[in-house]
């Protein structure tokens, strides 16, 4: 069952002039979960609270239709092309390497230099298919598509963090 056009705005956070949420993410994801149950806190707060217009982007995913596990990826499916290799993840990437980071991907990379892992997990949704395409044409990658988390993976590649152990991330099924 998809949302309707007025329950995906009314799922939207509630914003200030700059954009910026005016809602804490306990607050947001309480409002939230009571048409969502199925999300959990941090993954209302980390996917739709921090990005904005991802909501209508992925509805097609069908909301209601979704799971969330939080599980441990290893060195091997790091090294998938469809999280190695995924465009935003490598641009990024560059873009770090070059030095010409923001204070996001270095705040990211003291982190991750210290701890061996990102702060958060990302979201990696399971397409082991490859049948799910979004309504309006995109072909999420096989094994697995980046749903968030472009930095947080761009930086542990950049560090090479990617190889030496696994990561938490939250595993979205349909």
């Amino acid at each position: 069952m998809r949302l309707s056009k007025v329950q995906l705005k009314s799922i939207e956070p509630l914003r200030d002039d700059l954009g910026n949420p005016i809602e804490s993410p306990d607050i947001y994801a309480a409002r939230v979960q009571r048409l969502l149950p199925n999300f959990p806190e941090p993954v209302l707060a980390q996917w739709f609270q921090d990005h904005s217009g991802v909501i209508e982007e992925h509805s097609g995913l069908g909301y209601h239709s979704l799971r969330f596990q939080l599980v441990s990826i290893g060195p091997a499916e790091l090294q998938l092309p469809c999280l190695a290799e995924h465009p935003t993840v490598i641009q990024y990437r560059e873009y770090f390497l070059q030095g010409a980071s923001s204070y996001r991907m270095r705040r990211l990379a003291d982190y991750i230099a210290e701890h061996h892992t990102w702060p958060i997990p990302p979201l990696v949704f399971d397409n082991p298919d490859g049948r799910f395409v979004a309504s309006w044409g995109l072909k999420y990658s096989i094994p697995y598509d980046l749903l968030e988390g472009h930095h947080r993976m761009a930086v542990l590649y950049a560090l090479g963090k990617h190889t030496q152990r696994s990561h938490q991330v939250w595993l979205v099924q349909r």
